[in-house]
């Protein structure tokens, strides 16, 4: 055993840095020394200036700092501290992931920065005011399906929504659905399975953190013609929820200071024309009643121009709302 210790040391020294050192808190020769002795790997000092002058020359960039006795640290790391600090952020605000998995999952992502800076952003974690789901299948949800993408198979799974009571109530008479997974989104806080079923040809989405007994079939994927060039990247735009309508080109009139406010929700791309004081776009829209909630939403600053159809849609919505507060 001792032997093997020896001829993994390189690994092992390599590992030490990256765990437990930094720019600010480089490790001396002797704290090298102790620490691979409590590995059980033994090393002199000379032994260990050549395994550290082996690393750098196989590209693994070790750095020095010269004071009384040579000091070491590992600074290039995959991930640096303010990446880090964004997926953490990202884990904590996200809804989805439940409790118990956002805490797990905080812990391997500061890891990456190594030890000391990764206990520093972690005791600065700012604590999102998140309603957490409570579904602790959401990582094996998430494995089948992307498991299931790549190997080109359909999944079957059960499917629940809750009542009054926040009471599970199994959809589909707790019959297993059946469909070919296209892929996964983030929309609106809720992480979705963007599929197709054999039996309804159009594209479906399904939160994932809903989804329970998610299994991979050996029946083969199976996508129509028409939905071979879908683009979940462009549907994602299009939509304003997973309660999916028609798709058509919708052109609007907005004030200017809602500019940031249409290039967050459309991209920067989107061709804005002068029109008098204000500016005019068109866009791909799928129609639902949450889309024309995001046009109440900016109240008097956006106008729906064209098509007739969606603007006489948009009105009646608008007269209801109305009638139900008289």
């Amino acid at each position: 055993m001792a032997g093997l210790k020896q001829k993994i040391k390189l690994l092992k020294l390599y590992e030490i840095l990256s765990n437990n050192s930094d720019e600010a808190n480089p490790l001396s020769t002797q704290d090298l020394k102790e620490l691979l002795k409590a590995e059980g790997i033994s090393v002199e000092r000379k032994t260990l200036y050549d395994d550290i002058d082996l690393l750098n020359k196989c590209g693994y960039e070790i750095m020095q700092v010269r004071k009384k006795q040579n000091m070491y640290y590992v600074s290039d790391r995959n991930f640096d501290t303010a990446e880090v600090r964004i997926l953490i952020d990202a884990v904590e605000a996200a809804s989805f992931i439940t409790k118990e998995k956002t805490d797990r999952l905080t812990d391997k992502i500061a890891s990456l920065a190594g030890s000391h800076k990764g206990e520093v952003i972690k005791n600065n974690i700012v604590a999102f005011d998140t309603t957490k789901r409570d579904n602790e299948q959401i990582y094996y949800n998430v494995f089948n399906i992307n498991e299931a993408i790549i190997a080109k198979k359909k999944i079957s799974f059960k499917y629940y929504k809750f009542n009054a009571k926040g009471e599970k109530i199994a959809m589909h008479e707790n019959k297993p659905y059946t469909v070919n997974p296209i892929a996964t989104m983030v929309s609106n806080d809720n992480y979705y399975l963007i599929c197709t079923s054999d039996k309804y040809k159009d594209v479906a989405h399904y939160r994932i953190d809903r989804m329970e007994n998610v299994k991979i079939t050996r029946d083969d994927f199976v996508l129509t013609d028409d939905l071979k060039d879908f683009d979940p990247r462009k549907n994602k735009k299009q939509i304003f929820s997973m309660f999916l309508g028609k798709t058509q080109n919708v052109t609007f009139e907005i004030e200017p200071d809602i500019v940031e406010v249409i290039f967050d929700k459309f991209g920067k791309n989107t061709k804005l024309s002068p029109y008098g004081d204000k500016y005019r776009f068109t866009t791909e829209i799928q129609i639902s009643d949450t889309f024309f909630g995001w046009c109440m939403g900016l109240g008097t600053k956006i106008e729906i121009i064209s098509p007739r159809d969606v603007k006489a849609q948009y009105l009646q919505l608008l007269h209801n709302v109305i009638c139900k507060y008289k």
